[in-house]
Order: structure tokens, then C-alpha cells, then sequence
């Protein structure tokens, strides 16, 4: 019998004790998950508190009408999306690993293209965030300042951030991958 046959759930426990000890386990009782009396307490609560929130709703007061929090939601699913969250979380990488020659120094970015530790991905991610978050203060801040000189200068530091933050990730690349990146310019300019 494999390990891998049982799961933790309490029917495959039983099977499991019953194969192992030869002993019959019965029927298992599941209780319903909710009593009939918080069935009826949680319906009475969603019939008081409806009025309100349709009231709250109409007059727009919700936070479904506060742009914060789609500013904050949509710059996390940013972040979420380009440092490979689903990729850690998927293939359970660690967020780092203990030197082989130290064992007490850690290691948070791996050399070499087979694997990425979750703190790889969180750096590169958060560069990514930074140049998507100033492309939209530029967008969407930066015009609505009256002066032009502040403007201009608001443009060249996000300008220049960009470009350390895409540098970073480029060197960094670079420095997992070992294939340099380089512009092309075609043969015939």
C-alpha cells in the first residue's frame, strides 16, 4: 500500500486505519455546515442590512466608487502578473536557499536560467511596478501641473528611473541568463 493512496481526508483516513489494523471504522457523521439556525440568523442579517446597501449603492458610496482602491487593486494585479507569483506559487519555489559553501548566508537570486527563487521574481516584478506606476503619474499627474518647468523636470526624473529600473532588469537578465541584450541597428542606416 503506497502513501500516496490516502489523502487527509477523514474517508481515506478510515480506509487507512481500517487497511492497516483490520479494525472497521464505521460511518463517518458530517454535520451540515450550516445549522438551520445560522441559516436563519444569516438571512435575517442580509434582510437588515439590504435597505442599507442599496441605499449606499445608489448614492455611490461604496468602495466599488472609490478609484483608490482600483488604483491599489489594479497596480497589485500588475505586480502580481510580471514578478511570476503564479509561477512560484505553482511550482512551489522557495523564496530562497542556503549558500552550498555557507550554510548560514541565503541566497536570493539563482544563477543560471533552470530556476527562479521567489525573491527574483519580487525584485523584478517591483522594477517593473516602478516604471509602470511613473509611466501613469506621467500620464495621468504630471499634466495636470501648471508649470512647465515642473513638468519637464517631473518627466526627465521618471525618465530617469525608468531607465535604471529597465538597466537593472537587463543587467540582471544578463547576469541569470549570460546572453547580453543589445539594440539593433539594421546594416542598410
Amino acid at each position: 500500500m503506497d502513501q500516496g493512496d490516502f489523502s487527509r481526508l477523514a474517508e481515506s483516513m478510515s480506509d487507512f486505519v481500517e487497511a492497516k489494523t483490520h479494525i472497521s471504522i464505521g460511518p463517518l457523521n458530517r454535520p451540515p455546515l450550516l445549522s438551520p439556525t445560522k441559516l436563519v440568523l444569516i438571512f435575517l442579517a442580509i434582510a437588515i442590512w439590504s435597505p442599507f446597501a442599496v441605499k449606499r449603492f445608489l448614492k455611490g458610496d461604496t468602495i466599488f466608487h472609490d478609484y483608490k482602491i482600483w488604483l491599489f487593486g489594479a497596480t497589485f494585479v500588475y505586480f502580481f502578473s510580471v514578478s511570476g507569483t503564479m509561477h512560484n506559487i505553482i511550482r512551489k519555489m522557495p523564496m530562497f536557499i542556503a549558500d552550498r559553501n555557507d550554510p548560514s548566508k541565503l541566497v536570493f537570486f539563482y544563477q543560471g536560467s533552470g530556476m527562479q527563487l521567489g525573491a527574483e521574481g519580487f525584485a523584478v516584478g517591483f522594477l517593473y511596478t516602478v516604471v509602470g506606476v511613473l509611466l501613469g503619474f506621467v500620464t495621468h499627474g504630471v499634466v495636470l501641473v501648471k508649470s512647465l518647468k515642473v513638468q519637464r523636470f517631473l518627466m526627465v526624473v521618471a525618465l530617469i528611473v525608468s531607465f535604471w529600473a529597465v538597466k537593472k532588469v537587463i543587467y540582471l537578465d544578463n547576469w541569470k541568463t549570460g546572453y547580453g541584450v543589445h539594440a539593433y541597428w539594421p546594416s542598410s542606416w
